[in-house]
């Protein structure tokens, strides 16, 4: 699967748009996604793979990716390293079809942010990423206060 580009018009031009990155194998899920996004005003990306995804966030930045627990060549936890590096890291939300209590908890002990089940529950998709997107604002403005402290008492 080649990496598919969704986007979504906006009536607002100053409004920027959140860019969400999906890592998965299926083209269903991908399919499923963008359909529960397509009122938004999001930039939805799909890449099949983790070697993909490096590739594809070494030329965007994105503030949230949805992953499948299982990739081809990887795991949500190889996602998670990927991004570990990155001034303020993305938002990672994982997803699984067979999400039980102890998967969540994993999950949520992580540097992930969240876990999705499968089938997407469309609210429940929607309110988690612009949660997501949130966590990721306040992270980033936190890194550019202590940024400003450390120059001004340089």
């Amino acid at each position: 699967m080649s990496a598919l580009t969704f986007q979504h018009p906006t009536t607002e031009k100053t409004v920027p748009r959140l860019e969400v990155l999906t890592i998965n194998n299926e083209d269903r899920y991908c399919v499923s996604l963008q359909s529960i996004m397509r009122h938004t005003n999001w930039v939805f990306h799909c890449v099949a793979d983790l070697a993909n995804a490096v590739e594809f966030l070494g030329r965007h930045f994105v503030p949230v990716i949805v992953c499948s627990k299982e990739l081809p060549d990887g795991t949500w936890e190889n996602v998670l390293a990927a991004v570990a590096g990155f001034p303020v890291p993305p938002k990672v939300l994982v997803y699984w079809h067979q999400a039980d209590d102890a998967f969540w908890m994993e999950v949520l002990q992580s540097d992930a942010y969240d876990l999705l089940t499968v089938p997407f529950n469309a609210e429940e998709v929607l309110r988690l990423i612009s949660l997501a997107r949130r966590k990721w604002k306040d992270d980033a403005r936190m890194v550019e206060k202590a940024r400003a402290v450390r120059a001004a008492g340089s």
